[in-house]
């Protein structure tokens, strides 16, 4: 099994403000879909709910601690440990040695989730202004920068832990 986070962070780390993204960049939501598509993602559930919906051709979990939280098409769990059970289970039933598990946010899963992360998909946006939610800080001497690309609005990184 192989943990990737795929995320979008200004200079501080700033990935949200009142359960909303703080930038909207089509070339990057696009860029998402790609790398996400067809894999399981685990996310939070106040990042659930600002997407509103289940993310299509996608196994959508979602971690709560609110038992009652049931929404549908999504695998609904209450401890993040759980994801890597339904990891391996879907590693099992692919038949593939090294399935990708995609950690989409927020903050809490992420911070959860980065001791056992070996790649992030990072987008690097310029951003000047508030941000209640953030991205764990990367110290760069455990991670190794595979690839970097620049678009318009922002840069992206592939990094993969030394």
């Amino acid at each position: 099994m192989h943990i990737s986070m795929v995320v979008a962070q200004g200079p501080k780390g700033e990935i949200g403000l009142g359960n909303k993204l703080l930038w909207h960049i089509p070339e990057d939501l696009k860029n998402f879909k790609k790398i996400t598509t067809g894999k399981m993602i685990v996310m939070g559930r106040k990042t659930f709910e600002s997407i509103g919906k289940p993310l299509p051709n996608r196994a959508n979990v979602v971690i709560t601690r609110d038992l009652n939280f049931k929404p549908d098409d999504v695998i609904v769990i209450n401890d993040p440990m759980m994801a890597f059970d339904l990891a391996l289970e879907a590693e099992d039933d692919l038949g593939e040695d090294d399935f990708e598990m995609m950690v989409i946010g927020g903050g809490e899963i992420f911070n959860f989730f980065m001791p056992y992360t070996q790649t992030i998909y990072l987008s690097e946006v310029e951003y000047q202004g508030p941000a209640d939610a953030h991205f764990p800080a990367i110290d760069y001497k455990e991670w190794e920068v595979e690839k970097t690309e620049k678009f318009p609005e922002f840069t992206f990184k592939v990094l993969n832990r030394i």
